[in-house]
């Protein structure tokens, strides 16, 4: 009696059904779901913090630029730019000199490069990278919509050093919410 057409049937729709929840296709959403979601978004839209930099033909006083200057000398010892010393002026009685130096960068630092123009580059500071054992937060806010928030890890990278002072943070990571939608197609997606 066990293999009639009926139950075969049956078996087929319990295995059709459980395939169709497990693909993500159900409205109501878990933090599985949505953190692949999450993983997936992440994967194609990176969060990041940004600093510009300059290079060309660069001037640095001895005494205000000190701090920057050895900022570029460690980016020139990971191999992103290199400083080549063009001019130095010592200023009579002053313990101030000036520098000019040509600053090029370098093709390691094309992953970390943004935008970049005549004498300014825009490249990344910090990278946040999805913590998939910090959990995450769902709260479905209607039919078709949800909200999930996650945690994202910090990891400087070698042009840490320009990012812009006093930004506040101190923590080695980030709390961020994402808004996702149920499409009848493709499963639970975030929006953004």
């Amino acid at each position: 009696m066990t293999n009639t057409p009926f139950i075969r049937i049956a078996r087929i729709a319990t295995a059709a059904s459980l395939l169709f929840a497990a693909c993500g296709s159900d409205k109501s959403i878990s933090e599985h779901v949505a953190l692949a979601a999450i993983k997936h978004y992440a994967a194609a839209n990176p969060v990041y913090e940004t600093a510009n930099i300059d290079y060309g033909e660069v001037k640095f006083n001895q005494k205000s630029d000190t701090g920057l200057l050895e900022a570029y000398r460690a980016l020139e010892k990971g191999g992103y730019v290199t400083l080549e010393l063009l001019k130095e002026r010592k200023r009579f009685l002053s313990k101030d000199s000036t520098f000019v130096y040509l600053i090029k960068l370098t093709d390691k630092s094309i992953p970390f490069v943004l935008e970049k123009t005549d004498k300014r580059a825009r490249v990344k500071t910090i990278e946040y990278a999805l913590d998939e054992d910090g959990g995450v937060h769902v709260e479905q806010t209607g039919k078709n919509r949800a909200k999930a928030t996650v945690t994202l890890k910090k990891a400087e990278t070698d042009f840490a050093d320009f990012a812009p002072k006093g930004s506040g943070n101190n923590a080695s990571f980030i709390k961020k919410t994402y808004s996702l939608r149920f499409n009848g197609e493709t499963g639970w997606e975030v929006t953004k």
